[in-house]
């Protein structure tokens, strides 16, 4: 049998379409060669990237060591921490809220920062890790459930990208390295109870050196400079950016309750209305009529001296007063105890402690401060501690009074104790001072209370405008 012979235009058709096949072929192949090489390239550099490497770091403890407990890592409870035992991702210490004053633990982190723990503060060490093959990034989160906890980052991270965040509630905070930070967990004046079980404190964030950015739970974020600070609500919303600054004396404009408010603290009846941070006290119990007396004034704003003014210039005074012209000594005032349970407040992050109040005496019976140097007409009384719990009270007082020939007390010789103001009669002097100078409490830790009295013969004294503020 013979096959007839194909027309050469036939023979060329159906070798161009043989060899167009391959050529889609082989470019086909080609690019999915490409593409896998590609792939595994950009996957291979992803890795290279992102891959990361748990860190470490380690806890030292600064008292008893019962003072500090410890979580590891997966685990529910709390156990016994040591002093120098290394710290891993995902652990967790909290400082017994009985603790003694100042930093009860520190976690020094494997590149030098540091986190301080007070007296009841807990910190979860959530992400601490850096890039495993190369020194791009470095990324630790923190989360802060209580306390306060003072966080110093370490300048000149040998990392092209460095993350530090601590997170509060449902906030979080980003600080800046080379700076130092303090985050303060409290409850809120009012108390909050969330139905999901969520944070329901509120957290005051300051910048002492450095930068931070707090993003809120609303996406919403306050950029934070030096000697700065911000307060973030239970839900997580934060505030406006307002200088660094607290004031320790609440109510220190005797504005927030009634005199008799004031004078029911006297009074054993919980049923009745009293002030929440002043209290009144007197002494020795004598007789109605030779007794002394707080009240309130209405007074315009010192050093104004006038009886009549302007409703912006009006303010409010504590005033103590006795009459009669008694010839026993009687002590009438008001105290404040600081805490929110009234055991006192740890002051040992306070730079500076400025202390103002406005006095005036219009009458007192006794020449400067009486025989004895104590009997003044305004007495101004901080209570501290030093270093622990254990140790006594120690006290500081100033005594005001009217100087009328120009002369200091003689007494102030036989007591180094008291320092003395002289003041002239019925005009505002602003009594102010810091108690980080040499003279006061530079170095103590312990802030008990404050009182403000007076006590003598006769007087008729008033101080207004009363506070006491901390900076870091």
């Amino acid at each position: 049998m013979q096959y007839a012979e194909q027309p050469p235009a036939t023979r060329d058709a159906a070798h161009q379409r043989t060899l167009g096949l391959a050529w889609i072929t082989l470019v086909f192949f080609f690019l999915l060669f490409v593409s896998l090489v590609v792939w595994s390239a950009l996957t291979v550099r992803g890795v290279y990237q992102t891959a990361t490497r748990p860190e470490g770091g380690t806890l030292t403890v600064r008292g008893p060591v019962e003072w500090v407990a410890w979580r590891p890592v997966d685990r529910a409870l709390y156990q016994a921490a040591a002093n120098g035992q290394p710290l891993v991702e995902g652990d967790a210490v909290r400082a017994a809220t009985s603790a003694g004053y100042g930093q009860v633990a520190s976690i020094s982190l494997f590149e030098q920062s540091q986190l301080d723990l007070w007296a009841g503060a807990e910190v979860t060490l959530e992400t601490l890790r850096t890039s495993r093959w190369h020194s791009d990034t470095m990324q630790m989160v923190a989360r802060q459930s209580a306390g306060y906890v003072r966080y110093d980052i370490k300048a000149g991270q040998p990392y092209g990208q460095v993350d530090f965040a601590v997170r509060v509630g449902d906030a979080l905070v980003r600080l800046a390295p080379g700076g130092s930070y303090s985050l303060d967990l409290r409850q809120p004046a009012r108390l909050v109870a969330r139905p999901d079980g969520g944070n329901d404190l509120e957290a005051d964030v300051a910048v002492r050196s450095g930068s931070a950015v707090v993003v809120g739970a609303n996406g919403a974020t306050v950029e934070l400079r030096e000697r700065e600070r911000v307060q973030i609500d239970a839900s997580g919303i934060s505030g406006l950016a307002v200088p660094a600054r607290w004031d320790l004396v609440r109510d220190g404009g005797f504005s927030q309750y009634t005199e008799e408010e004031y004078n029911n603290t006297t009074s054993n009846d919980p049923m009745l209305p009293q002030s929440k941070y002043w209290k009144v006290y007197s002494g020795p119990d004598l007789p109605s009529p030779n007794r002394g007396f707080f009240g309130l004034d209405t007074i315009c704003r010192p050093p104004l001296t006038a009886k009549v003014c302007g409703k912006s210039d009006e303010r409010t005074a504590a005033w103590f007063y006795r009459v009669g012209g008694q010839t026993s000594s009687f002590m009438v005032g008001i105290k404040q105890e600081f805490g929110s349970d009234g055991a006192g407040i740890d002051i040992s992050e306070y730079r500076s402690l400025q202390f103002t109040l406005w006095a005036r005496v219009l009458r007192q019976s006794l020449k400067d401060a009486g025989d004895r140097g104590s009997e003044c007409p305004v007495m101004i009384r901080l209570v501290a501690k030093h270093n622990s719990p254990a140790d006594p009270e120690e006290q500081r007082d100033v005594c005001v009074f009217v100087d009328a020939d120009q002369i200091p007390p003689t007494v102030e010789r036989r007591d180094p104790g008291i320092i003395y103001y002289g003041l002239k009669e019925a005009e505002w002097a602003k009594i102010s001072f810091n108690l980080r100078d040499e003279a006061w409490l530079p170095d103590y830790r312990y802030l008990r209370r404050i009182q403000i009295f007076a006590q003598g013969h006769d007087y008729d004294s008033r101080v207004a405008e009363v506070s006491l503020v901390g900076e870091q």
